[in-house]
C-alpha cells in the first residue's frame, strides 16, 4: 500500500486489532473509527487515532477520516446484527443513505456503504490487506480426517451453503446424514452451530462458506478458537471452510485444540460446486493403489503444502532418504508445530533439493553432517543402509524411527536394540499398519484370535526390490499377527516363488502357535489388483479389517430369538476414525522422543517381525534349491522401500 495513512473501520472481535498491528508494524498511520458498545476499547492503544462513535453517526465517520487525510481504509470486525432491531439514532445522511436502499441485506448494505465513501474520495480496500496469511490455506489441517459420512455431508453441504449464500441469508450450515438441520441467520454462526449440535446430538459437520456475490473487501467469513469451542459443545465432528476466503484467528490454536477434541478442520477450494475432497497429504490413501504403479505421465503438480511453525520446544529433527516415501515423511514433520525439520539428506542432490523446497529446509548429501545437530530422525533408506546410519545416529543419542525392515540381519537388529537402551534413545520401527485406521476400529475388538487370514496384494514396482516380497510386504501383516496372539510361534511352513525378480514375488505361510491359533498369510508384488486385508475369527465373533479402504466389520453370533438352535449373525460396519496412518506414526515417535516413552512399535517388535520374515524367506530358499540371488543394493539416493 502506498499511502502512509490508512483508515480502519472497527467492528468487534479481534480482527480490528490484528489489522492495526499488522499495518502499524508495516510502517503506516492508523486513524481508526470505532463503535460504542461494539469496539475493544484497547483499539486506541494500537492506532495512532482511535475515535469512538455510535452506530448511526455516518456523518461524523466521514468528517473524521477526511479530517485525518484518509484515502484509504479497511473494514474489520462485526457489528451484532440484532441491534438492528433496537432504537438506533442515525444523523441525517444516515438516515438519507438507508432510506434510499433497496433492501437491507449484509452484502448490500456494505457495498452501498463503500460506494457513499468512495464519493467522498475514501476508497475501501481489503480487510486482509496487511493479513494475508490469516487467510484458510488448502487442504485438511487436522490429524483426524472426515470418514465417509461426513465426506458425503461435506459435499451436500457445500451445493446447500452456496445455494443459500446466493440468496444472502447466512454463510453456515450444519448438517448431518445429508440434512440441514440448522442455517445461519442473524444470530451468527455459535448459535447455528450450538442450534444445529443439538438437534443432531452429535456427529454434525459444520459448512461456512463465502456467498458466491460477497465482496471480500468486508465481511469475509471467519472461524476461530471459539469456533471449535462452540463445536465441542455440541460434539460436533467437522469444520469446512473455502480456502483464500475465510478468516482463521489463531490458526495453531484451533488446531492444536481440534486434534485434542478429535474434530476435522478442511478447507476446500470452489466456485459453488463441491470440490472432490484431496487429501495429498494422505500417505495411504496414496499408498492403497500406488506404490505399486509407476507414477502417472506427466507428473500432476501436487498441492501446495501447509507448513506449520515449530513451537519454541519442538524437537529437531532430519528425515535420511527422501525418495517415495521419505518425501512423505519430511512433510509430516513439515506439518507438525512439535518438530523442527532441520534437513533433508539424500544422495541425489536434485531430489533432496526439491524435497526441501517444498518443506521449506535445507538439503544435504552426507547425514554425518548432522551429527550433534538434531534430536531424532526419520531413516527411510533402502534397507541395507538401515543399520549403518540407525547406528551411528543412536551412539549420537539420537532418537531413531527407521523404516521397516529395521535391518538385513537379527544380529543388526539387537545391535541397534542395544545401543538404544545404552544411549537412552527411542528406537521405533515403521511397522504402519499399526496405525491405519481400519486396524485401530477393530483392535479393542480381538480377544484371543484363533485363526488369522492375511492377503497382501501390490501390483508390480520397481521400488523395494533389493528384499523379496516377505521383507518387503509380508512383514507388516507377520507385525500384526505376532502382536494380537499373545503365544509363543511354534512352527512356520511357507512356499513362494520368484516370477519377476531373482527373489520371491509371491509367497504362502502358515504360522502355527503355542495355544493353537493358526495365521494364514499371502503376499504378492505380482497381482493384478490391490488388496490388503486382514480377516480374525475369535469366540463368537469374526473381524475384518480393509487396511486399502479403512473400513472395518464385525460379526458376531447372537442366540436366535425365535426359539430356534439356529443362531442369528450380527453384521456391524465399525465407525472408522479417519486419520492419516504415516502423520499417527510420526506423532507417535515424536511424542515417544519428547515424553521418554516406549514407541507403539519398537525394536523388540521390530525384531520379532524380521526374525520371522527372514525364517520364512530361508525356508523358500531351501525348498527352492539352487537359488541365485542377484544383488540388489541402490545406495543411498536410490527409493526407500515402499511400504
Amino acid at each position: 500500500m502506498s499511502s502512509e495513512i490508512v483508515g480502519l473501520i472497527a467492528g468487534g472481535g479481534q480482527f480490528p486489532l490484528l489489522f492495526a498491528q499488522a499495518a502499524r508494524r508495516a510502517g503506516v498511520k492508523v486513524v481508526a473509527v470505532g463503535f460504542d458498545g461494539e469496539t475493544d476499547p484497547d483499539l486506541a492503544l494500537h492506532t495512532d487515532e482511535f475515535h469512538l462513535l455510535k452506530i448511526g453517526q455516518l456523518n461524523r465517520l466521514v468528517q473524521t477520516f477526511k479530517k485525518a487525510g484518509v484515502t484509504r481504509a479497511g473494514m474489520a470486525g462485526t457489528i451484532n446484527k440484532t441491534r438492528l432491531f433496537t432504537k438506533v439514532r442515525l444523523d441525517w445522511r444516515a438516515f438519507k443513505f438507508l432510506h434510499r436502499l433497496r433492501n437491507k441485506k449484509d452484502d448490500f448494505i456494505l457495498r452501498a456503504l463503500a460506494e457513499e465513501l468512495q464519493s467522498e474520495g475514501i476508497r475501501i480496500e481489503s480487510s486482509t490487506l496487511f493479513l494475508p496469511s490469516l487467510l484458510a490455506p488448502e487442504g485438511i489441517l487436522t490429524r483426524r480426517k472426515p470418514n465417509r459420512r461426513e465426506q458425503a455431508d461435506m459435499d451436500f453441504g457445500w451445493r446447500i451453503a452456496k445455494s443459500i449464500g446466493n440468496l444472502d441469508v447466512g454463510q453456515c450450515i450444519v448438517v448431518k446424514d445429508q440434512t440441514v438441520v440448522a442455517v445461519e441467520s442473524i444470530d451468527g454462526t455459535d448459535a447455528t452451530i450450538l442450534r444445529g449440535g443439538g438437534l443432531c446430538r452429535q456427529g454434525a459437520v459444520v459448512v461456512k462458506v463465502s456467498k458466491p456475490i460477497q465482496d471480500l473487501r468486508f465481511d469475509v467469513p471467519a472461524v476461530g478458537l471459539a469456533t471449535i469451542e462452540t463445536m465441542k459443545k455440541v460434539q460436533a465432528r467437522t469444520l469446512v471452510v473455502e480456502a483464500d476466503r475465510t478468516l482463521m484467528f489463531d490458526r495453531d490454536g484451533m488446531i492444536e485444540e481440534a486434534d485434542r477434541a478429535g474434530i476435522s478442520i478442511v478447507v476446500y477450494r470452489g466456485d459453488g460446486e463441491a470440490p472432490q475432497l484431496r487429501s495429498s497429504q494422505d500417505f495411504l490413501a496414496a499408498f492403497s493403489s500406488p506404490p505399486a504403479e509407476a507414477p502417472p505421465e506427466p507428473t500432476p503438480a501436487l498441492p501446495p503444502l501447509f507448513v506449520r511453525e515449530a513451537m519454541p520446544d519442538a524437537l529437531r529433527v532430519a528425515v535420511i532418504g527422501v525418495g517415495y516415501l521419505g518425501r512423505f515423511h519430511a512433510e509430516k514433520y513439515a506439518r507438525s508445530p512439535r518438530a523442527r525439520l532441520e534437513a533433508v539428506v539424500d544422495l541425489d542432490e536434485a531430489r533432496a533439493r526439491d524435497t526441501s523446497e517444498r518443506v521449506c529446509t535445507q538439503a544435504i548429501c552426507d547425514y554425518r553432517d548432522l551429527l550433534g545437530k538434531v534430536d531424532a530422525v526419520s531413516i527411510v533408506t533402502p534397507t541395507n543402509h538401515h543399520y549403518s546410519i540407525a547406528r551411528d545416529f543412536l551412539a549420537a543419542g539420537v532418537h531413531v524411527l527407521v523404516e521397516k525392515p529395521m535391518t538385513c540381519t537379527v544380529e543388526e537388529a539387537d545391535h541397534l536394540i542395544q545401543l538404544a537402551e545404552d544411549n537412552g534413545c527411542v528406537l521405533q520401527v515403521g511397522h504402519l499398519e499399526r496405525f491405519n485406521p481400519a486396524f485401530q476400529a477393530i483392535a479393542p475388538l480381538v480377544h484371543h484370535p484363533m485363526f488369522l487370514e492375511g492377503h497382501r496384494m501390490a501390483l508390480f514396482n520397481e521400488r523395494g526390490l533389493e528384499v523379496d516380497v516377505i521383507l518387503d510386504l509380508m512383514i507388516h501383516d507377520l507385525d500384526i499377527v505376532l502382536h494380537v496372539v499373545d503365544s509363543p510361534l511354534q512352527t512356520i511352513r511357507a512356499s513362494g516363488l520368484p516370477v519377476m525378480t531373482p527373489l520371491p514375488d509371491i509367497a504362502n505361510v502358515r504360522l502355527e502357535f503355542a495355544n493353537g491359533a493358526i495365521a494364514n498369510l499371502t503376499a504378492s508384488r505380482i497381482s493384478v489388483r490391490p488388496l490388503r486385508k486382514l480377516r480374525l475369527f475369535q469366540d463368537n465373533c469374526y473381524l475384518v479389517a480393509d487396511y486399502g479402504s479403512k473400513r472395518a466389520y464385525r460379526f458376531s453370533r447372537e442366540n436366535g430369538g425365535d426359539g430356534t438352535a439356529y443362531p442369528e449373525i450380527a453384521v456391524e460396519e465399525l465407525e472408522i476414525d479417519e486419520r492419516d496412518a504415516l502423520e499417527e506414526e510420526i506423532v507417535s515417535f515424536l511424542e515417544a522422543a519428547r515424553q521418554g516413552r516406549k514407541p507403539v512399535v519398537n525394536g523388540v517388535h521390530g525384531r520379532r517381525a524380521l526374525a520371522v520374515a527372514l525364517e520364512i524367506s530361508q525356508q523358500i530358499h531351501r525348498d527352492l534349491g539352487s537359488w541365485h540371488v542377484k544383488s540388489y543394493a541402490p545406495d543411498l539416493a536410490a527409493e526407500g522401500n515402499s511400504g
